[in-house]
C-alpha cells in the first residue's frame, strides 16, 4: 500500500508540474498531493516534497502558490499541520532561485522560527518556578521522556486540555511508573491566576515568571494549549502538538518500539 501511494504521489507531482505550464497549478491537487505526504514515510515525503518544488520552478505562479501552501503545514490548528515538512518547505523556498529577495524575507524570518526547537533538534531549556514558589528546570527529566504542555489560564481551551489531562489514565499511568515526566508551563504573567491552575500530583505545574517564552520567542507558540513531546536524550519528539488524542497515539508507538533513539522515533511519529 505504501509503495502505491509513493507511486500515487510522484505521479502527481509530474501531473502537477505538467499542468503548471499550461494551466496553471490546481490549488485543490497541490493540498491533495502534501495531504497524502503525511501518510507516507519520513524520507519518502521529503523527497517527494522535493520533486514538487523544484518541478515547479519553472513556473512561478505555480511556485508562490505552493510557498503559500506552507502557512497550512505550519499551523497547528491545520488538518495539513507537520512541522518536519514546514521546515523542509521553507528551507527549500528560500534557497531557491525563483523568490526574489524582497519576496524570501518573509519566509526568512518563518524559518528562523521554525528552527527554533524543530523536531529532531535539541529543546531550549527553561528556568521555571513551581506552585510551591521553587526554582525548577523544564528539562530536568534525567533520563525520563518529558512531556511539556503549554497553556493559558484565560483560554477556554486550555481549560478543557487541564481537565482531559487529570482524566487521562494513559498519563497517569505513565507517569507513575516513572516512564514519563509531566510538565504544565502557564506562560502567563498573573501569578494569582497561576496559583489557581489545578493538575493532579503527577504534573509538575509550573509558571514562567520571567517571560522567557514570549520575550525571547524561546518557544514560538501560535495558540494554546500546545504539546511538546522531548525525549529522555533532551531532543523533540513532537513539536506544538493541540491534540492530546495525537499524544497518546504517540506515546503507544514509542512504547512499542524497541530502539528509542531520537532519529528512529522522529521517523516513527512523522505521520502519527
Amino acid at each position: 500500500m505504501k509503495k502505491f501511494l509513493i507511486s500515487a504521489l510522484v505521479a502527481l507531482t509530474c501531473f502537477t508540474a505538467a499542468q503548471a505550464q499550461f494551466f496553471g497549478v490546481d490549488t485543490d491537487k497541490l493540498n491533495g498531493l502534501v495531504a497524502g505526504l503525511t501518510r507516507l514515510p519520513y524520507d519518502n515525503a521529503k523527497m517527494i516534497m522535493g520533486q514538487t518544488f523544484r518541478a515547479l520552478e519553472d513556473d512561478g505562479r505555480g511556485y508562490r502558490k505552493a510557498v503559500e501552501l506552507l502557512d497550512r503545514l505550519g499551523d497547528p490548528t491545520d488538518s495539513l499541520h507537520n512541522e518536519v515538512l514546514y521546515l523542509e518547505g521553507l528551507k527549500m523556498v528560500t534557497s531557491s532561485y525563483v523568490l526574489s529577495n524582497s519576496e524570501k524575507q518573509r519566509p526568512q524570518l518563518l524559518l528562523d522560527l521554525a528552527r527554533k526547537n524543530s523536531v529532531g533538534a535539541a529543546a531550549t531549556d527553561l528556568s521555571l518556578e513551581d506552585a510551591t514558589g521553587k526554582a525548577t528546570q523544564l528539562l530536568a527529566g534525567g533520563d525520563t521522556p518529558t512531556l511539556v504542555f503549554f497553556h493559558d489560564m484565560d483560554c477556554e481551551a486550555c481549560a478543557q486540555a487541564r481537565q482531559a489531562i487529570a482524566a487521562n489514565t494513559t498519563l497517569s499511568n505513565l507517569a507513575s511508573q516513572g516512564k514519563l515526566r509531566v510538565v504544565a508551563v502557564y506562560t502567563g504573567k498573573n501569578d494569582k491566576a497561576f496559583k489557581k491552575a489545578d493538575f493532579p500530583s503527577w504534573v509538575t505545574s509550573t509558571w514562567d515568571k520571567a517571560q522567557q517564552v514570549e520575550q525571547s520567542d524561546a518557544y514560538v507558540l501560535q495558540t494554546s494549549p500546545l504539546f511538546y513531546l522531548i525525549n529522555n536524550d533532551g531532543r523533540v519528539l513532537v513539536k506544538n502538538e493541540p491534540s492530546l488524542t495525537r499524544i497518546e497515539n504517540a506515546l503507544a508507538k514509542i512504547a512499542a518500539s524497541s530502539d528509542h533513539s531520537t532519529a528512529t522515533l522522529v521517523k516513527l511519529l512523522f505521520n502519527n
